[in-house]
């Protein structure tokens, strides 16, 4: 199994582990769509295996591109094996 870790916003864990976008505001969910879109243009799928609660504050993290301003972040790491 091929495993890559990124630094996104803690708040995005529902939605990535759970697919549920309950309670996000549009900016949110457009931004997390960007986001899977983007892995699975680069990776082929998104399927994320665990978050784990480390990093804190931060101005810099992961989902910067995607217009995500600083924030709590976590770990989050996905399954990108090839099928």
């Amino acid at each position: 199994m091929k495993i890559e870790s990124f630094i996104l916003p803690t708040h995005w864990a529902s939605a990535m582990i759970n697919g549920d976008v309950t309670g996000y505001d549009d900016d949110d969910i457009e931004a997390i769509n960007l986001f899977s879109d983007h892995m699975v243009k680069e990776y082929g799928r998104c399927w994320c295996l665990d978050v784990t609660d480390d990093n804190g504050f931060l101005k810099y993290h992961d989902a910067e591109t995607y217009g995500i301003l600083a924030c709590d972040c976590s770990t989050f790491t996905f399954d990108i094996t090839q099928r």
